[in-house]
């Protein structure tokens, strides 16, 4: 008997705690922060030439959900050649002060769907790799930069716009 009451206030404490969550409240507009960004040196496959792939991290905020697209719609906006729903604008340090520099070709891209169907309130961190930076193609040996980040919802509402922390590039 006594077994059954340690259950049932097991079981009571449980539901009381469960009930007790509230969702939060974001605004519709998608919210983010930096968190990290990290440089890797690789060797690129095809040409055996060196790179440095970027990875980005941003925490997000959203309060209708919408952010992110699916693997159809990412084929579809890239055979369109726009669309992109993380957008990267760098910046090279040049004596001592950043100044937007254009890569050959567009840094910004595309991140997958972070929720379902269902609308409501959603956070996390999104880890962004599309920037690779070609050693062969790229003309500035360890170059500083960081770059300027903000992201799109499927509605078409666009975050605040943070910077990155700064990163070496093409250190060899």
């Amino acid at each position: 008997m006594r077994f059954l009451k340690i259950i049932a206030v097991f079981l009571f404490s449980g539901t009381f705690l469960g009930g007790c969550f509230n969702v939060p409240e974001f605004p519709n507009t998608p919210e983010i922060e930096f968190a990290d960004i990290v440089s890797i040196l690789r060797v690129d496959e095809l040409t055996g030439g060196y790179k440095d792939s970027v990875v980005i991290s941003v925490k997000f905020k959203d309060g209708d959900g919408d952010l992110g697209y699916t693997q159809r719609e990412i084929d579809s906006l890239a055979e369109r050649g726009g669309g992109h729903n993380f957008l990267v604008k760098q910046f090279r340090r040049v004596k001592g002060n950043y100044v937007p520099y254009e890569p050959l070709e567009s840094q910004s891209g595309y991140f997958h769907r972070l929720s379902g169907d269902k609308p409501g309130p959603i956070e996390g961190t999104i880890h962004y790799s599309g920037i690779q930076v070609y050693h062969s193609f790229y003309p500035y040996a360890k170059d500083t930069v960081k770059f300027e980040i903000y992201i799109r919802d499927r509605a078409g509402n666009t975050s605040n716009t943070i910077m990155t922390d700064s990163v070496i590039l093409r250190p060899i």
